[in-house]
């Protein structure tokens, strides 16, 4: 009899430990997880409860911090889509900068080539006028030294008519001491009279023949040293000209290498900007885009929320009071959602 009642007991124990795990497990299938077992069970099975309430409630706060930490991941990937798309917008505008500062730099070098063409044109005419001046400057050094020998000349030929003046004069002199002789001596002295008029007469002439020359003479000294001086400056101003042709050849030069060395390096810059604008595409042209990619991963994360949102807490609504205990039908439970 005692053994019965012992069973009995322990049997009603065991229906009070089911019916408790019983009523839990079935909000526990329906996703609740933060509900406990309140109803102390006997103290054999207390330690069960105290573990099954311990495992609840850590599952409980994994499931929260899950859906917290999913509910932070999509809000800080809707912050890196944001972020992703101004720096995209801003690649896109510094890529598109690139590329135009690429195509000035290919026209600052096209045009940095053809000032590098025009000036070595421009060369090559300064050199064949410096070549072309040489035979007028040399014809001006030509006319100096005609001039010059010219001048000597006539000098000579003006010493020549002051000798032949002198001359002149002398005879002229001899001639009219030979009249006045021939006039002392009467009727003897006539024919060499005549012949004394005769001479002076003729040595006056020949004077004034002489003067006009020496005069002309003075006259075509004065134009051939005008002549030589014009053709001295001539020669002068050819020179200068050599001098500033040399230099403006020597700058075209120089102008010539710095543009051909400007148009070296704009070229290379045109490259720099060229290869930076292809190494900002992606290197693998399979791989997936950054927005597609956090596409992929927001829906991961929301199917995460999804799954983990299943096990919320729910609310038990007991059913209204019904006949009295003991006509054998167990009460149930009727679990709603919240």
């Amino acid at each position: 009899m005692q053994d019965r009642d012992k069973l009995e007991n322990e049997l009603q124990e065991l229906r009070t430990v089911v019916d408790a795990f019983d009523g839990s497990l079935r909000r526990l299938a329906m996703g609740d997880l933060h509900q406990q077992i309140e109803q102390p069970l006997p103290r054999g099975y207390e330690g069960m409860r105290k573990d099954f309430n311990r495992g609840l409630a850590s599952v409980s706060a994994t499931i929260d911090t899950v859906l917290t930490r999913a509910r932070e991941a999509h809000m800080d990937c809707g912050e890196v889509r944001e972020s992703l798309k101004r720096t995209t917008d801003e690649q896109a505008a510094r890529a598109s900068a690139m590329t135009g500062l690429a195509a000035d730099a290919g026209s600052a070098a096209e045009t940095a080539r053809s000032q590098s063409a025009h000036v070595e044109h421009v060369a090559a005419i300064l050199h064949n006028a410096r070549l072309d001046i040489r035979r007028p400057k040399d014809a001006a050094a030509e006319a100096v030294t005609a001039a010059q020998r010219t001048c000597q000349s006539l000098a000579a030929l003006k010493t020549m008519t002051e000798e032949v003046r002198t001359l002149l004069r002398e005879t002229a002199l001899l001639s009219l001491n030979g009249g006045v002789n021939a006039a002392h001596a009467g009727v003897d002295g006539q024919e060499a009279l005549d012949i004394a008029k005769n001479l002076h007469a003729l040595t006056q002439q020949v004077g004034s023949t002489v003067e006009a020359l020496t005069e002309a003479t003075d006259a075509v000294v004065a134009q051939a040293k005008a002549t030589s001086n014009a053709a001295t400056q001539v020669t002068r101003e050819f020179d200068a000209i050599d001098v500033y042709t040399e230099a403006l050849d020597s700058q075209l030069t120089s102008l010539g290498e710095s543009s051909r060395r400007h148009a070296g390096v704009v070229d290379a810059l045109r490259s720099d900007l060229i290869s930076l604008v292809r190494s900002k595409r992606p290197a693998d042209e399979t791989a997936l885009p950054p927005d597609i990619q956090l596409g992929n991963m927001e829906r991961a994360i929301a199917d995460i929320e999804r799954q983990a949102s299943r096990y919320t807490e729910v609310r038990i609504v007991t059913p209204p009071a019904g006949p009295a205990p003991g006509n054998g039908r167990r009460s149930h439970l009727r679990l709603v959602k919240t």
